[in-house]
């Protein structure tokens, strides 16, 4: 049995965890995959969460935050001798979950499975960079699987309700059904990209703020001396009109749109074609006023008032916001609440 170690990179927080294996494999490293099936209480990584490891104890990813990985490291490892898959729980009475956040009750379940079969982690990755919603459904007694695209979910009258839920909030989730089913759903929507029409201040301090939250970033503005390498560095910076842009990156429903150049020849084919491909969220700079006009251009361009209503302008909740980067925060805040949806105060005291 190879001895534990460290992480060989300082963003593995960051990398994705089912690309890195199927890289990992086609190299010939022997390789298990842990994943958090079930949750209670305080649990510090979500549903579905996984932890990559190798044969020599090398890792990736993150089931708990902390020390809770250590134990799961050592089965993954017992799971490549024997080849057969376990279920982990770990709970309060755990001192390391307690080292973790898991001491307000919270518990975890975690699958700890060797990757022996390479075309379910093709197919799905195939799916994820293709921006298509997929799902990998494990019978939890046989250790049967599958790779599920929505589509699929009608041929499946057991588990329908299961998926269509899932594929429409996107969390995975464990479920016991009546016939004594035991199946976990592990549900991967595409990532949230952000798409910002106009190279312009406001872009400028969104760029970090937007890497921060974990949005993929792009800046779209025809304009060459705003698009400029040098006024934006680290991110996808495309110096074409929003029409070309988007046929070789199409909007989709997992995609925010905001159009901030203050040019209606830029930004009205952009809102456009965001409300037309249901982008998530549709913001527009302007004061009520050029919003007003901004709906009369795009109703005679052909669009409905039920679209043009989901046009948030003016851009950004409503904080006071008058500078470029306090304009950036109130968008950014306002684009998570739409992807979210707001959550009521908790009480205090």
């Amino acid at each position: 049995m190879g001895q534990r170690q460290e992480s060989t990179c300082g963003d593995a927080a960051f990398k994705d965890i089912l690309e890195t294996a199927e890289i990992w494999l086609s190299k010939g490293r022997t390789c298990a995959l842990a994943t958090v099936i079930q949750t209670w209480g305080s649990a510090p990584r979500p549903v579905g969460s996984h932890l990559l490891i190798d044969n020599t104890g090398h890792f990736e990813g993150s089931v708990s935050g902390g020390c809770v990985e250590g134990e799961v490291v050592t089965e993954a490892l017992d799971a490549l001798e024997d080849g057969r898959a376990r279920m982990l729980e770990f709970g309060v009475a755990d001192e390391t979950a307690w080292q973790v956040g898991l001491s307000c009750g919270g518990r975890i379940i975690v699958r700890v499975e060797p990757l022996q079969d390479r075309n379910w982690l093709s197919k799905l990755n195939k799916l994820r960079r293709s921006r298509k919603p997929a799902c990998r459904m494990i019978d939890l007694t046989t250790g049967a699987d599958q790779i599920i695209e929505p589509e699929e979910s009608a041929g499946l009258p057991a588990h329908q309700d299961a998926l269509n839920t899932g594929f429409r909030s996107g969390r995975s989730v464990r479920v016991h059904n009546a016939n004594g089913l035991d199946t976990f759903f592990n549900f991967f929507t595409p990532a949230v990209r952000l798409v910002a029409i106009g190279a312009v201040h406001i872009s400028q301090a969104l760029t970090p703020i937007a890497r921060t939250a974990g949005f993929d970033l792009s800046i779209i503005d025809p304009r060459t001396a705003f698009a400029s390498p040098e006024r934006f560095r680290h991110v996808s910076l495309i110096p074409e009109w929003p029409e070309e842009a988007f046929t070789k990156a199409p909007l989709d429903p997992h995609t925010a749109l905001i159009a901030v150049t203050h040019d209606p020849k830029i930004d009205d084919p952009a809102l456009l074609a965001a409300l037309t491909n249901d982008c998530f969220y549709v913001g527009a700079l302007g004061s009520r006023k050029t919003h007003a006009k901004r709906l009369d251009r795009l109703a005679e361009a052909g669009a409905s008032p039920a679209l043009l209503d989901r046009i948030k302008a003016p851009i950004g909740l409503n904080i006071g916001a008058t500078t470029p980067a306090e304009i950036a925060v109130a968008i950014m805040a306002e684009i998570i609440q739409e992807l979210r949806g707001p959550k009521p105060r908790k009480e205090v005291g």
